[in-house]
């Protein structure tokens, strides 16, 4: 596993509804350094999305966890990125 998937560790989420506008923000506070404690995590910042774009980004990560859960799953994928990154 590549080092730099770990830089920057969630500790959570915070997502925000707006109905009326049909969006979406999630924030995803992070540790930047080793070190820092949970309690001294960076916010993040707000990231807003539309309805449609949530469902893409929810079955994003179905799928991502599907590769991680069933192996067998990635053989049935096309080549993509090295080190099992995919971009959806």
């Amino acid at each position: 596993m590549e080092d730099d998937l770990f830089l920057f560790p969630i500790t959570g989420w915070e997502i925000k509804a707006v109905p009326i506008d049909g969006i979406l923000s999630i924030r995803f506070p992070f540790l930047s350094h080793e070190q820092q404690k949970l309690s001294e995590a960076d916010p993040g910042r707000p990231y807003v999305m539309q309805v449609e774009q949530a469902r893409a980004f929810r079955d994003a990560l179905s799928r991502a966890i599907e590769r991680i859960d069933n192996p067998e799953f990635e053989h049935s994928q096309p080549a993509g990125l090295p080190n099992g990154l995919l971009i959806y």
